[in-house]
């Protein structure tokens, strides 16, 4: 559990450290374009929940039949 936090941690100050902030205008930056684009963003939600579901349904025993 400590080595799992030190790791979030860890990563979390990595990541501050390599992406800090950006000298990019807030209207060109990904976020702005990713809320733009609204459908692309449904089709990633719904493909995630689709493989999801497959996944859970993977791990499911299968029926006995009979």
């Amino acid at each position: 559990m400590v080595l799992l936090a030190l790791l979030l941690v860890t990563g979390l100050a990595v990541g501050r450290w390599v992406w800090g902030p950006s000298d990019v205008p807030a209207a060109t930056s990904f976020r702005a374009w990713w809320w733009e684009r609204r459908e692309a963003d449904v089709a990633v939600q719904v493909g995630l929940v689709f493989a999801g579901a497959l996944g859970i349904a993977a791990l499911m025993p299968p029926e006995q039949e009979g």
